[in-house]
Protein backbone atom coordinates (compact mmCIF):
# COMPACT_ATOMS: atom_id res chain seq x y z
CA UNK A 1 0.00 0.00 0.00
CA UNK A 2 1.54 3.24 -0.64
CA UNK A 3 1.65 6.31 2.48
CA UNK A 4 0.06 9.60 1.87
CA UNK A 5 0.91 12.87 2.06
CA UNK A 6 -0.67 15.61 3.77
CA UNK A 7 -3.28 18.02 1.56
CA UNK A 8 -1.12 21.06 0.04
CA UNK A 9 -4.66 22.97 -0.76
CA UNK A 10 -7.80 23.31 -2.46
CA UNK A 11 -6.67 24.56 -6.17
CA UNK A 12 -6.50 22.18 -9.19
CA UNK A 13 -4.13 19.04 -8.65
CA UNK A 14 -2.29 15.97 -9.71
CA UNK A 15 -0.52 13.22 -7.88
CA UNK A 16 2.84 11.76 -7.96
CA UNK A 17 4.08 8.44 -7.04
CA UNK A 18 7.35 7.51 -6.27
CA UNK A 19 9.09 4.00 -7.17
CA UNK A 20 12.54 4.16 -5.16
CA UNK A 21 15.06 0.99 -5.62
CA UNK A 22 18.84 0.30 -5.56
CA UNK A 23 20.55 -0.55 -8.54
CA UNK A 24 19.64 -3.68 -8.44
CA UNK A 25 15.58 -3.30 -8.67
CA UNK A 26 14.85 -4.24 -4.83
CA UNK A 27 13.48 -1.64 -2.54
CA UNK A 28 15.44 0.93 -1.50
CA UNK A 29 14.62 0.35 2.88
CA UNK A 30 16.21 3.87 3.64
CA UNK A 31 15.46 7.06 5.19
CA UNK A 32 14.67 9.38 2.14
CA UNK A 33 14.03 13.22 2.62
CA UNK A 34 12.18 14.25 0.02
CA UNK A 35 11.50 17.93 -1.51
CA UNK A 36 9.62 19.22 -4.20
CA UNK A 37 10.64 22.63 -5.86
CA UNK A 38 7.95 24.57 -7.90
CA UNK A 39 8.67 26.58 -10.96
CA UNK A 40 9.72 29.03 -9.10
CA UNK A 41 12.17 27.40 -7.12
CA UNK A 42 10.20 27.62 -3.83
CA UNK A 43 10.10 24.19 -1.67
CA UNK A 44 6.41 23.08 -1.88
CA UNK A 45 6.95 20.51 -0.19
CA UNK A 46 9.80 18.89 2.35
CA UNK A 47 9.57 15.93 4.60
CA UNK A 48 11.45 13.11 5.95
CA UNK A 49 10.94 9.68 6.68
CA UNK A 50 11.72 5.77 6.57
CA UNK A 51 10.33 3.75 3.46
CA UNK A 52 10.28 0.40 1.91
CA UNK A 53 9.97 1.40 -1.76
CA UNK A 54 6.75 3.75 -2.67
CA UNK A 55 5.71 7.18 -1.65
CA UNK A 56 2.27 8.74 -3.29
CA UNK A 57 2.05 12.38 -3.15
CA UNK A 58 -0.71 13.81 -3.36
CA UNK A 59 -3.21 16.86 -3.99
CA UNK A 60 -0.17 18.85 -5.19
CA UNK A 61 -0.77 22.14 -7.21
CA UNK A 62 -0.54 22.30 -10.49
CA UNK A 63 -3.50 23.62 -12.31
CA UNK A 64 -3.53 22.39 -16.22
CA UNK A 65 0.60 21.36 -15.76
CA UNK A 66 3.28 22.20 -13.66
CA UNK A 67 7.24 21.27 -13.23
CA UNK A 68 8.56 20.58 -10.47
CA UNK A 69 11.69 19.68 -9.43
CA UNK A 70 11.85 16.56 -7.34
CA UNK A 71 15.04 15.79 -4.81
CA UNK A 72 15.70 12.69 -2.89
CA UNK A 73 18.35 12.63 -0.36
CA UNK A 74 18.54 8.88 0.82
CA UNK A 75 20.67 8.29 4.13
CA UNK A 76 22.69 5.42 2.61
CA UNK A 77 22.74 6.51 -0.82
CA UNK A 78 23.49 9.18 -3.26
CA UNK A 79 21.16 12.09 -3.89
CA UNK A 80 19.35 12.13 -6.92
CA UNK A 81 16.81 15.32 -8.48
CA UNK A 82 15.02 15.37 -11.71
CA UNK A 83 11.87 17.18 -13.18
CA UNK A 84 8.71 16.14 -13.23
CA UNK A 85 5.64 17.60 -15.21
CA UNK A 86 2.48 16.69 -12.55
CA UNK A 87 -0.89 17.09 -14.73
CA UNK A 88 -4.39 17.74 -13.02
CA UNK A 89 -6.05 14.71 -12.33
CA UNK A 90 -3.24 12.69 -13.21
CA UNK A 91 -1.03 10.28 -11.18
CA UNK A 92 2.59 10.17 -12.24
CA UNK A 93 5.05 7.69 -11.58
CA UNK A 94 8.56 8.38 -11.29
CA UNK A 95 11.07 5.72 -10.86
CA UNK A 96 14.29 6.17 -9.62
CA UNK A 97 17.14 3.83 -9.26
CA UNK A 98 19.92 4.67 -6.48
CA UNK A 99 23.96 4.31 -6.77
CA UNK A 100 25.26 3.23 -3.15
CA UNK A 101 26.96 6.35 -1.20
CA UNK A 102 30.49 4.42 -1.20
CA UNK A 103 30.90 6.55 2.51
CA UNK A 104 27.71 4.47 4.10
CA UNK A 105 29.30 0.94 3.79
CA UNK A 106 31.08 -0.53 6.60
CA UNK A 107 31.22 -4.19 4.64
CA UNK A 108 30.62 -5.93 2.02
CA UNK A 109 29.09 -9.30 2.23
CA UNK A 110 31.03 -11.23 -0.78
CA UNK A 111 30.61 -15.17 -1.88
CA UNK A 112 32.14 -17.60 -0.04
CA UNK A 113 35.34 -19.31 -1.81
CA UNK A 114 33.79 -22.12 -2.27
CA UNK A 115 31.33 -20.98 -4.33
CA UNK A 116 33.67 -19.02 -6.83
CA UNK A 117 33.75 -19.90 -10.57
CA UNK A 118 35.98 -22.64 -10.66
CA UNK A 119 38.37 -20.08 -12.86
CA UNK A 120 38.73 -17.28 -10.41
CA UNK A 121 39.65 -19.76 -7.80
CA UNK A 122 42.19 -21.20 -10.05
CA UNK A 123 43.81 -17.80 -10.64
CA UNK A 124 44.18 -17.36 -6.89
CA UNK A 125 45.50 -20.43 -6.20
CA UNK A 126 48.36 -19.04 -8.20
CA UNK A 127 48.86 -15.84 -7.36
CA UNK A 128 52.12 -14.60 -5.68
CA UNK A 129 51.46 -10.91 -4.39
CA UNK A 130 54.07 -9.05 -2.22
CA UNK A 131 51.25 -7.38 -0.34
CA UNK A 132 50.46 -11.15 0.80
CA UNK A 133 52.66 -13.28 2.38
CA UNK A 134 53.44 -15.64 5.63
CA UNK A 135 55.73 -15.10 8.21
CA UNK A 136 58.49 -17.85 5.85
CA UNK A 137 57.62 -15.08 3.10
CA UNK A 138 55.37 -17.73 1.17
CA UNK A 139 52.87 -16.24 -0.84
CA UNK A 140 49.45 -16.48 0.51
CA UNK A 141 46.90 -18.24 -2.18
CA UNK A 142 44.10 -19.94 -2.77
CA UNK A 143 41.43 -19.51 0.48
CA UNK A 144 43.74 -18.42 2.90
CA UNK A 145 44.62 -15.27 0.39
CA UNK A 146 40.82 -14.51 -0.56
CA UNK A 147 40.20 -14.36 3.60
CA UNK A 148 42.75 -12.03 3.49
CA UNK A 149 41.76 -9.44 1.38
CA UNK A 150 40.65 -5.72 2.25
CA UNK A 151 37.03 -5.04 2.07
CA UNK A 152 37.80 -2.65 -1.19
CA UNK A 153 40.26 -4.98 -2.51
CA UNK A 154 38.04 -7.57 -2.96
CA UNK A 155 35.41 -5.45 -4.80
CA UNK A 156 37.82 -4.62 -7.49
CA UNK A 157 38.69 -8.32 -7.72
CA UNK A 158 34.95 -9.26 -8.27
CA UNK A 159 34.19 -6.23 -10.21
CA UNK A 160 37.22 -7.09 -12.90
CA UNK A 161 36.40 -11.01 -12.90
CA UNK A 162 32.47 -9.71 -13.79
CA UNK A 163 34.12 -7.22 -16.51
CA UNK A 164 37.04 -9.50 -18.02
CA UNK A 165 34.99 -12.94 -17.57
CA UNK A 166 32.06 -10.85 -20.34
CA UNK A 167 34.75 -9.27 -22.33
CA UNK A 168 34.62 -11.80 -25.64
CA UNK A 169 37.85 -11.43 -27.85
CA UNK A 170 37.87 -13.07 -31.13
CA UNK A 171 38.94 -16.60 -30.18
CA UNK A 172 36.40 -17.19 -28.25
CA UNK A 173 37.97 -16.69 -24.73
CA UNK A 174 37.55 -14.04 -22.28
CA UNK A 175 39.81 -11.70 -21.30
CA UNK A 176 39.97 -13.78 -17.71
CA UNK A 177 41.00 -16.74 -19.50
CA UNK A 178 44.54 -15.58 -20.18
CA UNK A 179 45.27 -14.41 -16.87
CA UNK A 180 47.44 -16.96 -14.81
CA UNK A 181 48.26 -15.27 -11.31
CA UNK A 182 47.87 -12.28 -9.44
CA UNK A 183 50.81 -10.20 -8.85
CA UNK A 184 49.17 -6.93 -7.03
CA UNK A 185 45.91 -6.33 -5.95
CA UNK A 186 44.48 -2.76 -5.63
CA UNK A 187 41.03 -0.68 -5.18
CA UNK A 188 41.03 0.22 -7.99
CA UNK A 189 43.03 -2.13 -10.27
CA UNK A 190 44.79 -6.07 -10.50
CA UNK A 191 48.63 -6.83 -12.09
CA UNK A 192 48.58 -10.31 -13.42
CA UNK A 193 50.62 -12.42 -15.25
CA UNK A 194 49.51 -13.46 -18.59
CA UNK A 195 50.73 -14.30 -22.19
CA UNK A 196 51.28 -12.10 -25.15
CA UNK A 197 48.33 -13.82 -26.71
CA UNK A 198 46.07 -11.57 -24.81
CA UNK A 199 47.34 -8.40 -26.16
CA UNK A 200 47.26 -9.80 -29.54
CA UNK A 201 43.95 -10.59 -29.10
CA UNK A 202 42.97 -7.11 -27.44
CA UNK A 203 45.00 -5.44 -30.62
CA UNK A 204 43.18 -6.97 -32.97
CA UNK A 205 39.00 -7.01 -31.57
CA UNK A 206 36.68 -4.53 -32.09
CA UNK A 207 35.77 -4.15 -28.93
CA UNK A 208 38.58 -2.37 -27.79
CA UNK A 209 40.58 0.86 -29.20
CA UNK A 210 44.36 1.92 -28.50
CA UNK A 211 45.52 3.99 -25.55
CA UNK A 212 48.99 5.12 -24.62
CA UNK A 213 48.77 3.76 -20.94
CA UNK A 214 51.69 6.33 -20.25
CA UNK A 215 50.33 6.98 -16.35
CA UNK A 216 49.87 3.30 -15.43
CA UNK A 217 52.53 1.78 -13.30
CA UNK A 218 55.57 -0.08 -14.87
CA UNK A 219 55.94 -3.32 -12.87
CA UNK A 220 60.29 -4.06 -12.06
CA UNK A 221 61.76 -5.45 -14.85
CA UNK A 222 59.14 -4.90 -17.80
CA UNK A 223 58.73 -2.17 -20.27
CA UNK A 224 55.73 -1.05 -21.48
CA UNK A 225 54.50 -2.36 -24.64
CA UNK A 226 50.61 -1.29 -25.54
CA UNK A 227 47.40 -0.44 -24.02
CA UNK A 228 43.92 -0.88 -24.55
CA UNK A 229 40.23 0.29 -23.56
CA UNK A 230 37.14 -1.20 -24.25
CA UNK A 231 34.53 1.32 -26.10
CA UNK A 232 31.59 0.68 -23.35
CA UNK A 233 30.13 4.15 -22.57
CA UNK A 234 30.68 3.49 -19.03
CA UNK A 235 32.88 0.78 -17.16
CA UNK A 236 35.56 0.50 -19.74
CA UNK A 237 38.02 -2.12 -19.11
CA UNK A 238 41.50 -1.09 -19.84
CA UNK A 239 44.63 -3.77 -20.08
CA UNK A 240 47.81 -2.09 -20.26
CA UNK A 241 50.50 -4.74 -21.08
CA UNK A 242 54.24 -5.21 -20.37
CA UNK A 243 57.02 -7.60 -21.19
CA UNK A 244 60.37 -8.80 -19.73
CA UNK A 245 63.08 -8.27 -22.37
CA UNK A 246 62.96 -8.15 -26.06
CA UNK A 247 61.86 -11.74 -26.42
CA UNK A 248 59.98 -14.76 -24.44
CA UNK A 249 56.20 -14.67 -23.31
CA UNK A 250 56.68 -13.03 -19.75
CA UNK A 251 54.19 -10.49 -19.82
CA UNK A 252 51.90 -8.65 -16.91
CA UNK A 253 48.79 -7.16 -17.19
CA UNK A 254 47.32 -4.20 -15.42
CA UNK A 255 43.47 -4.39 -15.68
CA UNK A 256 41.49 -1.73 -14.57
CA UNK A 257 37.84 -0.20 -15.27
CA UNK A 258 37.52 3.28 -15.91
CA UNK A 259 34.67 4.83 -13.38
CA UNK A 260 35.15 8.71 -14.75
CA UNK A 261 32.17 10.34 -14.98
CA UNK A 262 29.67 7.01 -15.39
CA UNK A 263 28.33 7.87 -11.58
CA UNK A 264 26.80 11.27 -12.38
CA UNK A 265 26.11 10.34 -16.44
CA UNK A 266 23.81 7.10 -15.14
CA UNK A 267 22.23 8.73 -12.61
CA UNK A 268 22.00 12.12 -12.75
CA UNK A 269 24.01 12.39 -8.83
CA UNK A 270 26.36 14.90 -8.08
CA UNK A 271 29.60 13.36 -5.90
CA UNK A 272 29.95 15.00 -2.51
CA UNK A 273 33.84 15.33 -3.13
CA UNK A 274 36.37 14.11 -6.00
CA UNK A 275 39.10 11.58 -5.09
CA UNK A 276 41.98 10.72 -7.28
CA UNK A 277 41.04 6.56 -6.77
CA UNK A 278 38.53 4.55 -8.68
CA UNK A 279 35.96 3.70 -5.82
CA UNK A 280 35.53 0.23 -6.66
CA UNK A 281 31.68 0.37 -4.70
CA UNK A 282 30.67 2.91 -7.55
CA UNK A 283 32.23 0.83 -10.40
CA UNK A 284 29.63 -2.23 -8.90
CA UNK A 285 27.07 0.68 -9.54
CA UNK A 286 27.87 1.31 -12.83
CA UNK A 287 28.33 -2.25 -14.43
CA UNK A 288 25.08 -3.28 -12.88
CA UNK A 289 23.27 -0.48 -14.44
CA UNK A 290 24.80 0.06 -17.63
CA UNK A 291 26.36 -3.15 -18.41
CA UNK A 292 23.58 -5.92 -16.57
CA UNK A 293 26.78 -7.03 -15.04
CA UNK A 294 26.69 -8.04 -11.27
CA UNK A 295 29.71 -8.65 -9.62
CA UNK A 296 28.21 -10.80 -6.56
CA UNK A 297 28.36 -8.56 -3.52
CA UNK A 298 26.12 -6.74 -1.66
CA UNK A 299 26.66 -3.81 1.07
CA UNK A 300 26.42 -3.80 4.72
CA UNK A 301 25.94 -0.63 6.44
CA UNK A 302 26.59 0.62 9.53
Amino acid sequence: MLKSSRAWGEMTTGELELELTDVLGGDLNDTVTIELFDPQGKCAYRNREKLGRSLRLTRINCDAIAFYRVAVTPARYRLRQTFVAIKEGKSILLKLAFPVNPGKVSEIEAPDYNVLPARLREVLEASDMAAHRDGRGRPQQGKRLYGELKMKEKACLLNLYAKTSATVLASGRTCFDYISGLTELRQDRFFARTKGALEEDAGASTLFCRQTGVLHKIPAGYRRTQSFKTRDEHGNLQLTFFRRGDSGDDYVVDADIDEGRGIEHIFEVIRNRVTGRTNPFDVREILIASQKLDPGYTFIFS
